[in-house]
């Protein structure tokens, strides 16, 4: 059996019939190589940079895409009208500051 193989199915054993053991004690229970498994264990899955070794020529990139703004309410026009017939245009991102003056405005 391959040593990944081996390893992946120690652990996915381990997983599914550990009964409150350690990986220590299961592996004292079950005859497994505690030491080969921990340092197994310390190099699964394989290093970025190994990877990278096995060809020079080859240089990954990551991409970071932005993360949309998620959408909220917003005032994107808001015409009032006053007695005497002026208008006034409200233009706002926080609803809350809007909200605020129309309360503000309805005051006697």
């Amino acid at each position: 059996m391959e040593t990944k193989e081996y390893f992946e199915k120690v652990m996915q054993d381990y997983n599914q019939h550990r009964t409150g053991r350690s990986l220590r004690k299961y592996c004292k229970d079950e005859g497994v190589d505690y030491a080969w498994l921990i340092a197994y264990k310390k190099n699964y899955p394989p290093r970025k940079e190994e990877a990278v070794s096995e060809a020079p020529g080859f240089i990954p990139l990551s991409l970071e895409e932005e993360k949309p703004e998620p959408p909220v309410w917003r005032v994107a026009q808001l015409v009032l009208s006053s007695p005497a017939g002026d208008l006034i245009e409200i233009k706002s991102n926080n609803l809350l500051v809007a909200a605020e003056l129309l309360r503000k405005m309805s005051r006697p």
